[in-house]
């Protein structure tokens, strides 16, 4: 199972906004959880203490976590050294998390977990076996080493199948602030407290809204280590926290228009005021009111930052180097062309302080980067693991992505459009008539040819200003076209996640709807 983290679910808003705000994030990498959240300033004083039951470990005891860990995978290294491997990988993580969901003023759902993994991968004449295991126990580790030879001497072997040198990792680079106290000793007291704030403030927020899909507060914390036969070790710890809600208004003929909003912090500090999360949610949810669809036509289109990331974030996949050595990317024979408009360049940076997506190292235990994927314009690289940088013969972009039970793969760490001199309005104005797209559905998105198809909900422009909402629409195109068709980036680059960019302008596509 390789993560791609993000770009991978193309099932539409509702499950790009739960895989965004649902997560909690170890080792630069992010792994699916219960909701999420908290508020700076949101919480009763007595709510900041340590809790000696949840979200334990404390900080006091990450140093010896990690030490425990470390030693696990050099030994789990060392016997499958002993069993036949010729190079061996150690992949151990530790992890726990916490997380409430309520609705109707009560607790729907709590989760506590607490996760353990030891994942093998092991190479023999060139062929690769994995095997990974909750079970740490020595003579465990045994029987997995056993096994992942067994298996390696049943694959075909391929000569780019290799575990990358401390030389070829690089550093560990600096203290990126991956690892907050205020998150690691949240409580779960304030957590419930939180969820239970936004949806009241929600609630209170206009008569029309009477009730909510749901209000989500989540928090984790782990630790990760790499360590593999040619002597590299890797560690990282990390911690977040996620809040979203969804408030639902009446509208006319018993519809409901809804208003979710949610984001994902490092640090307790970072996070918005639940109050503050609510209301901009439930003004979402009223401004839907009386929403209708349009004639179809070809306009300029708006895009608001969650739905220009979520495009980013579904472009990635072109940008993997598996993808192009599979011929499975719209931008196969693309790199050093002209593919967009020179306002832009796209970034991935996993050395971010403070990134949700950040980490010192990948899921291989090479040093983290910053990828500049197009600059202004330009395709100007492909992202890469150890393997397939060997395949095309050059180095690894730091950007293998994994779970202990998975093997590596190429994704991205934190992703984002480098914002312009626009503000909004100023975007809107230029636009004068067309489409200011707030919300993307279902549909899709074709990672083979770039094409761009979902179902929308925003606001029709008229005299650079919205005139009304706007449901019952698709909007379309294909990738290369709207990025060459990218006519203004904003200034408004915001982080909710590990996808961020500012508002855009792409000067046509198609609005398919209903009105006349």
């Amino acid at each position: 199972q390789r993560q791609r983290r993000y770009a991978q679910d193309r099932r539409g808003r509702q499950r790009s906004r739960d895989r965004r705000q649902h997560r909690i994030v170890r080792q630069g990498r992010t792994v699916e959880a219960g909701g999420g959240g908290t508020a700076h300033g949101a919480l009763p004083r007595d709510h900041r203490g340590r809790n000696e039951h949840v979200n334990e470990p404390t900080l006091e005891a990450a140093a010896g976590i990690t030490a425990g860990l470390e030693a696990i995978a050099t030994d789990a290294v060392e016997r499958a050294r002993r069993a036949g491997a010729d190079q061996a990988e150690a992949c151990v993580e530790s992890s726990r998390s916490f997380s409430v969901e309520v609705n109707g003023g009560k607790i729907e759902t709590l989760k506590q977990s607490a996760t353990r993994g030891l994942g093998l991968r092991v190479i023999v004449n060139g062929a690769v076996g994995f095997v990974s295991s909750n079970d740490l126990a020595g003579d465990r580790v045994d029987d997995l080493a056993r096994r992942a030879v067994a298996l390696a001497r049943l694959s075909t072997p391929d000569p780019a199948n290799a575990l990358p040198t401390p030389a070829e990792a690089g550093g560990d680079g600096a203290d990126l602030g991956l690892l907050d106290p205020a998150v690691v000793a949240l409580p779960a007291e304030a957590e419930i407290e939180m969820a239970l704030e936004l949806e009241r403030v929600a609630l209170a927020h206009d008569p029309r809204i009477r009730r909510t899909d749901g209000a989500h507060v989540s928090s984790g914390s782990g630790t990760s280590v790499i360590a593999n036969s040619h002597g590299l070790l890797r560690a990282s710890s990390g911690a977040a926290v996620s809040a979203y809600v969804v408030p639902l208004a009446d509208d006319r003929d018993g519809k409901q228009q809804n208003g979710a909003y949610g984001l994902t912090k490092r640090r307790l500090a970072d996070l918005p005021r639940m109050d503050a999360i609510a209301r901009e949610a439930a003004g979402r949810a009223v401004a839907r009111i009386g929403a209708r669809s349009v004639a179809t036509a070809r306009v300029p289109v708006v895009m608001h930052p969650d739905v220009a990331g979520s495009w980013i974030a579904e472009m990635l996949d072109a940008f993997s180097g598996e993808s192009v050595i599979k011929k499975a990317s719209w931008l196969t024979e693309k790199l050093g062309a002209t593919i967009a408009s020179p306002l832009v360049t796209l970034v991935d940076d996993g050395t971010l302080v403070g990134g949700v997506g950040s980490g010192p190292h990948d899921g291989e235990g090479v040093a983290t980067r910053r990828n500049v994927l197009i600059e202004r314009g330009v395709c100007a690289m492909f992202l890469y693991d150890a393997y397939h940088a060997r395949r095309v013969g050059t180095r690894s972009t730091g950007s293998a992505v994994r779970g202990y039970s998975s093997v590596p793969g190429v994704g991205f760490h934190n992703l984002y459009l480098e914002p312009g001199g626009d503000a909004p309005e100023a975007i809107l104005r230029k636009a004068d008539r067309g489409f200011y797209m707030t919300d993307q559905g279902s549909f899709g998105f074709n990672s083979v040819t770039g094409d761009y198809s979902f179902q929308a909900q925003g606001f029709w422009i008229e005299r650079g200003e919205k005139a009304f909402p706007v449901e019952g629409v698709t909007v379309a195109s294909n990738s290369l076209d709207m990025l060459r068709n990218l006519v203004a980036v904003g200034s408004d680059l915001r982080w909710e996640g590990s996808v961020a960019s500012p508002t855009i302008l792409i000067a046509e596509m198609t609005v398919s709807g209903s009105g006349g």
